[in-house]
């Protein structure tokens, strides 16, 4: 009975382990600020260090930019979550753009399809939910109401203050946040079949006329700094309400394109020019750690010492003592200059010490005197550049007895 009530808990627990790790999240990527975006069967959500839920596991990837992300459900926008966990509802019912799925400079290219039946228009929403209007009439643009964004039949994101919209009555324009138009060319017939957004001031406007670089005056106006062609024959991407390929094609030459819809280079049969260069890769290398060479130190490379602590007198009243100073560093000490002082007596000596080496001082110490023994103090004073040291050694001194011949 044992065996089997021992037999039915191992099963059970194996059951159980497999059925938990069959339900572990699929993807567990770190966001910081202790967080982290799990994904569990086709939906996703965010957790905390300790497993506590922030964001309910059940929205569509979602895909930070800039510390943000939508927050969609079958491709319908709900509201925006940041890397902190701070969520901000969007009111209304808004489609994400199915190329452009961030926040852009503030914005978000969306469609208000759901209510109007405008599944194929696209305007723009700020982070906040407030909609973006167009200021002047431009011929296509449809509008819905105060309420909501200027509809256009295809946009591309906000880059440098400045988004891209297309319009099949009357080609792609530049708007900018406050819904007024940019770079306007000088002929209002001409039909821009492709504007690039916006690179350190320039894009590239595509049309009948050709491909061409331009940069913008004070009124708007949209003028010409470099030609690269005079005319501009599509083999690709006829159609130009669809999202942009990251390549244009013409015969005269291809524009390659990066995510956010800016030309990065054009490139004919002969010649090319590159208007985004790619980052270059730093490669850091680890710094070798390399011991710091102590400055030269006199404290912690000079060894002074004494040859004895206990001198004998002569019979000219006079002991000596033996100063030993040793280098113990793998460098030559320059320039020392070493002071020897007891009572009544002073030596002097300046010179170098060779890197490994020693230099004996003799040392002659008046002593006469009617005791037994004397006692007395050698102080050794050392200078080095700006270092100043002192050593003192106590001696006893041993009066001199002569020797009485029998």
């Amino acid at each position: 009975m044992k065996k089997i009530t021992l037999t039915i808990t191992l099963l059970i627990s194996y059951i159980t382990t497999i059925g938990a790790q069959g339900f572990a999240y699929t993807e567990k990527t770190e966001l910081g600020n202790g967080l982290y975006k799990v994904k569990s069967g086709n939906y996703y959500g965010i957790i905390d260090k300790n497993d506590n839920v922030v964001l309910s596991v059940e929205y569509q990837d979602l895909l930070f930019r800039e510390g943000k992300a939508l927050l969609t459900k079958d491709d319908i926008l709900l509201g925006i979550i940041d890397t902190l966990g701070t969520i901000k509802t969007i009111p209304g019912e808004y489609k994400v753009h199915p190329r452009y799925k961030y926040v852009y400079e503030g914005f978000i290219p969306v469609s208000q399809g759901i209510k109007w039946g405008y599944t194929d228009k696209w305007g723009y929403i700020d982070e906040n939910g407030k909609p973006l209007q167009i200021k002047q009439k431009i011929k296509g643009a449809q509008n819905a109401g105060k309420k909501y964004p200027t509809l256009f039949d295809n946009v591309t994101p906000f880059v440098d203050g400045c988004a891209s919209i297309y319009l099949k009555k009357s080609g792609w324009r530049h708007i900018d946040k406050d819904g007024l138009e940019r770079f306007k060319l000088n002929d209002k017939k001409a039909y821009a079949t492709f504007r690039s957004s916006i690179h350190k001031g320039e894009c590239i406007i595509v049309t009948d006329d050709g491909i061409k670089q331009y940069q913008e005056n004070e009124t708007s106006q949209a003028i010409v700094k470099r030609i690269l062609s005079t005319s501009a024959t599509w083999t690709n991407a006829e159609d130009s309400t669809q999202p942009q390929p990251p390549r244009l094609t013409f015969k005269e030459g291809t524009l390659t394109l990066d995510s956010l819809m800016r030309v990065v280079k054009y490139q004919n049969g002969t010649d090319s020019i590159t208007f985004i260069e790619k980052p270059k890769k730093i490669i850091i290398k680890k710094d070798t750690i390399i011991p710091p060479v102590d400055t030269l130190s006199a404290e912690k490379y000079l060894n002074i010492g004494l040859a004895s602590r206990n001198l004998q007198a002569n019979a000219k009243g006079r002991a000596y003592a033996e100063i030993k100073i040793k280098n113990t560093s793998n460098t030559k000490f320059e320039n020392i200059s070493v002071l020897i002082e007891c009572p009544g007596a002073t030596r002097k000596w300046d010179g170098n010490l060779q890197a490994n080496s020693e230099v004996s001082l003799t040392f002659n110490i008046p002593a006469r005197f009617s005791t037994t023994t004397l006692k007395r103090n050698i102080t050794v004073h050392i200078t080095y550049k700006e270092e100043n040291i002192e050593k003192k050694f106590p001696i006893t001194i041993r009066r001199y007895t002569p020797i009485r011949s029998r």
